[in-house]
């Protein structure tokens, strides 16, 4: 049986602020279009997937700019031309591992990172989830970066 955790636009929050700032807000989000989005996965001890992320490029292009303190502008370029760095790339996984602490607690299975993947080669991982799993998306203001969405499938 599994026990993974859906988090809240609270929980997300209060991870992200530790490393973006205490000005970083999420909100619960209406929209649940996931499609052309960045997706991180995460699978179980097993190797089975058990979990997705997905996020927009201004997501990716923020987080992944404001853990290495890039400059704004420069993120927002790469939110806007979709050309994204490896640093930043790097970053938004390293982001993604450390939200896999959102999907677990001291009574849930394991899980971990298994790759972060650009839009197109993780449209079928969403696909499989979306059918079995449960959606929280959020709306992600990153302190001084600006505002992205991220969502959370989880089995």
């Amino acid at each position: 049986m599994t026990t993974f955790v859906m988090p809240g636009a609270n929980d997300v929050q209060d991870l992200l602020k530790v490393f973006f700032g205490d000005g970083t807000r999420v909100v619960d989000s209406a929209s649940t279009d996931l499609a052309n989005r960045h997706v991180a996965t995460f699978i179980s001890d097993t190797d089975e997937l058990v979990a997705v992320c997905v996020c927009d490029p201004k997501f990716v292009a923020y987080s992944g700019s404001a853990f290495s303190m890039v400059p704004v502008a420069v993120a927002d370029e790469m939110a806007r031309s979709l050309d994204f760095t490896e640093a930043v790339t790097a970053n938004f996984h390293e982001v993604m591992n450390i939200c896999s602490r959102l999907l677990m607690s001291d009574a849930s299975e394991h899980l971990r990172l298994d790759k972060t993947l650009m839009p197109a080669d993780g449209a079928s991982f969403v696909a499989a989830l979306q059918e079995r799993g449960e959606l929280s998306d959020f709306q992600v203001d990153i302190d001084g970066y600006g505002e992205g969405y991220m969502a959370v499938l989880v089995t």
